[in-house]
């Protein structure tokens, strides 16, 4: 690689010899995978997840659609195996705990933050057609003369008794690359939709106070993203590490996704690259330094670097965390992307850092609950 500085890592990998190594995890790009999956056993949980960037760099937004809330207590309190004590509310094993997270971005802190989970009766989705709907809130996937598109309708509860509601279109602008093979087992593998590496996203967001009063309405044009992850397993009891992040260049976009399970020797690490409408996946080595802690005690890399043998260089610098919890980190980072051409691409793009293994720890629920809005009210915390 030339003219690009090496990065003292702290932690080095080179890339995996067999991608087969990596058995339980199942990944494509396609809208006809996009569906509900339906999956059995009370641990299984789907989420449909998209952002987006504004034009002008100040502004983001994150809304996830889950069928089985993978932070909620009550979810989490049935799963493991050391609780003694079960929420009255929970009628069975069996049950599911739907929610729809939302939160609003500007200059790098939520505007708006919406957390709320659900009964079962309030959650369907499509089997056939990506779409799913929870409580007032849905998804739509359509295909139009002018492209294919998702419709996202969001009417959210947020603290204080004000209501957010938003409408939304993803406009597929890169997408359905690659079928998942007929006939795959999805019990006790991970599964990703790599759905839309990149979309146009345009739409209103309004937020009324308590009498119904329009406090802020918000025009968002932007490039944005949606994938889709499954599993039957308790996440907590399966997943070691997890990150992932993408970005959006003028001539290319880039998707890293960093995965490895307990007991695992090795991380499947893979760059996706989005180039001219053709989608490569490539086995990438990996590189970390500059080792911090957030406030909540999660130990993540400020610096990160994927390389190929395609003589390309994915650089990440996670400036700037915008959102935190005791399990997740979310960064606006500093993303810089060259492909052997000479030309250094550099933009704004949004990583995540997953550690589920405070999932298990049931003195945390207490905390966790105030950030989770149910029965139709918001928050207690923002």
């Amino acid at each position: 690689m030339k003219n690009i500085p090496d990065i003292p890592a702290t932690s080095k990998e080179t890339a995996p010899a067999a991608p087969q190594a990596f058995k339980n995890f199942l990944f494509c790009s396609s809208f006809a995978d996009d569906v509900w999956h339906k999956l059995n056993g009370p641990a299984a949980y789907e989420w449909w997840y998209f952002d987006a960037l504004s034009d002008d760099g100040r502004d983001a937004i994150v809304v996830i659609f889950l069928d089985n809330f993978i932070f909620s207590p009550r979810y989490n309190s049935v799963q493991s195996p050391k609780s003694k004590v079960q929420s009255p509310n929970i009628k069975s094993e069996t049950e599911r705990f739907p929610a729809i997270a939302f939160t609003y971005y500007r200059d790098g802190k939520p505007l708006y933050r919406a957390l709320n989970e659900f009964e079962p009766n309030d959650f369907s989705a499509g089997t056939k057609m990506p779409s799913c709907k929870i409580g007032a809130s849905e998804f739509n996937f359509e295909q139009t003369p002018y492209g294919k598109r998702y419709l996202l309708n969001i009417n959210a509860n947020l603290r204080g008794g004000k209501k957010l509601n938003a409408a939304l279109e993803w406009l597929a602008v890169e997408s359905d690359f690659v079928s998942l093979a007929p006939a795959h087992d999805l019990s006790s593998q991970h599964f990703w939709d790599l759905a839309s590496p990149r979309s146009d996203v345009t739409g209103k967001i309004e937020v009324f106070d308590r009498a119904n009063n329009q406090i802020d309405q918000i025009q968002f044009r932007g490039t944005g993203y949606h994938d889709h992850n499954l599993d039957s397993r308790w996440l907590p009891a399966t997943v070691a590490e997890w990150q992932w992040g993408r970005a959006h260049f003028s001539d290319a976009t880039a998707v890293f996704y960093r995965y490895r399970e307990i007991g695992g020797s090795e991380s499947m690490t893979q760059l996706f690259l989005v180039r001219h409408d053709k989608f490569s996946a490539h086995d990438a080595g990996f590189a970390a330094n500059q080792t911090r802690r957030n406030y909540f005690g999660i130990k993540y890399s400020q610096k990160l670097e994927f390389t190929t043998e395609k003589d390309c260089l994915l650089s990440i610098n996670q400036s700037k965390l915008i959102d935190a919890s005791f399990f997740y980190l979310r960064f606006l980072s500093e993303m810089t992307l060259t492909l052997g051409d000479g030309k250094v691409r550099e933009t704004i793009g949004i990583t995540e850092h997953l550690a589920p293994r405070s999932l298990k720890w049931r003195k945390l629920d207490w905390l966790v609950n105030m950030r989770i809005g149910r029965r139709g009210r918001g928050a207690f915390l923002p």
